[in-house]
């Protein structure tokens, strides 16, 4: 399926083609629309789909959030670019079958908003936001392990990735002795270290929390036996916002996982 945007106005802008993800749609003025979109060639694109609310389209409700798309659009410098053309290579009606399962979806996409990507990093991030949603969509339950486990590989290829497997200063892997995260030093620190190199921008975490953190790195194995209390589940989110928003020093939201 094809949407050819009504564009009359002539442009001197360079004419692009890429395959992109909708993160957000923001309805524009009676018939139009913005899309915030992430590509495998040109990172975060945000273009203005004319036409696209008309009830006169026979293209109307084509753009739906976390969908797939092959794109082609009038490439605009410092502002909004144009969409010329649109067809869809994958539906996320599917990722929305379920509260939890949309939540996380959504939470993805809002990390992808309120980030900053290189150009050689742009593929890789597609890649790894296209596998997060084919993953969402092969489970049944505790979709936020998957959203919790993507995070962490979006740390890593930020390069300041969490690690959850020992303490990073004595190497202790007794998950008893934990007492938490360290921010400055990505990841975990026993209680015994705490005290002793007087570390700072800690995030204390539960035992609860510190097991299920600890199991991440092969939690396809064990996804369906895990329960999450919402209290480890808020925990968990908290930890994860407030680690990012330290190390882009910015605040960072994840709005969609409130209603979790």
């Amino acid at each position: 399926m094809t949407f050819v945007v009504n564009t009359k106005t002539k442009m001197s802008h360079t004419i692009e083609k890429c395959n992109a993800f909708a993160l957000r749609i923001t309805n524009y003025s009676n018939t139009s629309q913005i899309v915030n979109f992430f590509s495998d060639k040109f990172g975060n694109v945000d273009v203005i789909a004319k036409g696209s609310r008309s009830s006169k389209s026979k293209y109307q409700g084509l753009l739906q959030p976390l969908s797939n798309y092959e794109i082609v659009f009038y490439k605009k410098e410092n502002t909004l670019s144009l969409l010329k053309e649109i067809s869809l290579n994958e539906s996320s009606l599917d990722l929305f079958d379920s509260l939890e399962k949309s939540a996380v979806a959504y939470a993805g996409a809002e990390i992808y908003l309120q980030l900053m990507f290189e150009e050689n990093d742009f593929e890789k991030f597609y890649n790894l936001l296209q596998q997060y949603l084919s993953y969402l969509r092969k489970i049944d339950k505790n979709y936020v392990l998957i959203f919790w486990r993507f995070f962490l590989r979006v740390t890593t290829y930020l390069g300041f990735s969490l690690k959850f497997d020992k303490c990073i200063s004595c190497k202790t892997d007794k998950p008893e002795k934990i007492y938490g995260i360290s921010f400055s030093q990505n990841g975990f620190v026993c209680k015994d270290c705490i005290k002793k190199n007087n570390l700072t921008n800690n995030f204390k975490c539960s035992q609860t929390s510190i097991n299920i953190l600890l199991s991440l790195k092969n939690i396809s194995e064990k996804i369906n036996s895990i329960e999450i209390s919402k209290s480890t589940l808020k925990e968990i989110n908290a930890i994860f916002k407030t680690y990012l928003s330290y190390h882009l020093h910015k605040k960072i939201h994840l709005r969609s996982l409130e209603i979790l």
